[in-house]
């Protein structure tokens, strides 16, 4: 039986999604109440390394699916296995000086976190620090066998493992801790898990598609175009991780874990919201460079951005009114009335992260075209910019500074600049765009003033309160957005979804 990889993709991603959501919703608090505030904040705080470790990966792995996908376009077998080979060398290299610069770095964490860190959690954070070293080092050396699986475009494989392995951890930790709990156990736990998930990558690689690492030549112009390409999308994943990453580092140096702690509730929500954009748009990459190769009209390429953009607008926005009515009453249900500051930081973040997520197939299409440079070097300033914002807002206000420099920033960045350039270079129609956004916010206008009554409904159980003011909630909003701005197309997914999960090939 044949299985349409994409549409597959784009539903293990939701089931994803909304797994990862519910497991947090269960394992964060069970984290909290057995680490405590501060060692959770600890461990949040240690966590943000890795995301920076993972990052000397330079963008290859984006860059192999991309020429990957090229040479599957034209049927290159040589290219391919070629294309591998010097990918290897190249990851091998990135590993060893992740590692020099990992050893080094460990040697300055004392003086780094000296003045926010007990003694005790800075001997602590070192042997994490040990841990999450080691990790990226695995990752990085064998992510071009993710890359390739992404550009075979096996997304059940890919999506299958993160889904085992995302039920697996607080399994794992709860059985543990039954017996001892720390920071550093969950650590070591999810290292396990991850190189277990890398293992797999490889079998799946070379036993399953039987992929072919050869190297036939040197090929000079393949090597700077790569580098080239892959300067731009790290400075691009540079500047993303800064964003979502580098306000929890500021705290923990400036403020403390209690402050990291509080933060990171209302970065884990935003992150819960941006997997559901781009599960959407992340299988998108492969089948958009051969399009791109094939010189597909910039018409047929917008009208994937919109039909991504609404459809992606029309799930995002349910969320976002959703939590600026309820979502108060959610945050003190779920982790207690010490996180309530968590809810402002999730506010200030989430609007105008939002106009990225709906276009961020846009970026998608940028990297396919190979136009992506551009929104690295205005990320770069926005980032610089950011940093700076924040520490004294971080010093004065503490996470909620830290939040509204970071809002700002990407209003401008992607908000102002980047709908410029869409329209200006990769030739996208941004004025259509905005105009069929606008239409699906006029329903999402009128049930989040509908909303404001329903929140006022008076329930005596907290937890059954929320559960029945979303519920309404969704019935409303699902109705008026139905009546009033969905398309044929739009209600034949919601009607039909098992023969018809997403089709984005007419």
């Amino acid at each position: 039986m044949n299985i349409n990889q994409r549409k597959a993709g784009i539903l293990l991603s939701y089931t994803l999604t909304v797994i990862n959501a519910l497991v947090g919703f269960v394992y964060i608090p069970l984290l909290i109440h057995f680490l405590g505030k501060s060692e959770y904040g600890l461990y949040q705080l240690m966590g943000s390394f890795l995301i920076y470790l993972s990052l000397f990966d330079f963008g290859l792995s984006n860059t192999v699916t991309r020429y990957y996908s090229k040479y599957l376009a034209l049927n290159n077998e040589k290219g391919k296995e070629n294309l591998l080979a010097l990918s290897i060398v190249i990851y091998l290299s990135l590993t060893i000086v992740l590692i020099i610069v990992g050893i080094i770095f460990y040697f300055f964490l004392e003086q780094i976190f000296n003045d926010s860190l007990t003694k005790l959690e800075i001997l602590t954070a070192k042997k994490m620090y040990i841990i999450i070293l080691i990790t990226a080092a695995v990752t990085i050396a064998t992510s071009v066998f993710n890359a390739i699986i992404n550009a075979n475009e096996r997304f059940v494989f890919l999506k299958g493992l993160s889904i085992v392995q995302t039920i697996m951890r607080p399994l794992v930790v709860y059985a543990v801790f039954s017996i001892e709990a720390s920071a550093l156990i969950v650590v070591i736990i999810q290292a396990i898990i991850n190189i277990s998930g890398v293992i797999l990558k490889i079998y799946y690689s070379f036993r399953k598609l039987n992929v072919k690492i050869r190297y036939h030549h040197w090929d000079k112009n393949l090597f700077k175009e790569m580098l080239r390409y892959s300067f731009f999308v790290f400075i691009t994943a540079l500047m993303d991780q800064i964003f979502w990453n580098s306000d929890q580092v500021i705290l923990g140096i400036l403020v403390g874990t209690s402050s990291v702690a509080v933060y990171s509730i209302g970065s884990q929500i935003v992150m819960y919201y941006m997997t559901l954009s781009t599960a959407m748009s992340g299988v998108f990459l492969p089948s958009i460079t051969k399009s791109v190769t094939k010189e597909d009209s910039n018409k047929e390429l917008t009208n994937t951005f919109i039909k991504v953009g609404r459809l992606q607008f029309i799930l995002l926005g349910a969320v976002l009114s959703g939590f600026i009515l309820f979502g108060k009453e959610f945050i003190f249900i779920w982790v207690g009335h010490s996180f309530s500051q968590a809810y402002y930081i999730i506010l200030i973040l989430i609007i105008p992260f939002t106009i990225d997520l709906i276009q961020n197939i846009g970026l998608t299409i940028l990297q396919a075209k190979n136009l992506h440079s551009f929104r690295a070097i205005v990320f770069l300033g926005m980032s610089v910019i950011n940093i700076i914002a924040s520490i004294p807002l971080a010093i004065k206000y503490g996470g909620i500074g830290t939040a509204f420099a970071t809002g700002i920033a990407y209003l401008i960045g992607n908000g102002f600049i980047m709908n410029f350039y869409y329209y200006q270079k990769a030739k996208l129609d941004i004025f259509l765009f905005w105009y069929e956004i606008g239409k699906i916010s006029i329903p999402i206008i009128i049930a989040t003033g509908i909303g404001i009554f329903i929140d006022k409904i008076p329930i005596e159980s907290q937890i059954l309160s929320l559960i029945i003011k979303i519920s309404i909630y969704l019935i409303i909003y699902i109705s008026l957005v139905w009546r009033l701005s969905m398309n044929n197309y739009e209600k034949i997914l919601v009607l039909n979804p098992l023969k018809k999960v997403i089709n984005f090939d007419k």
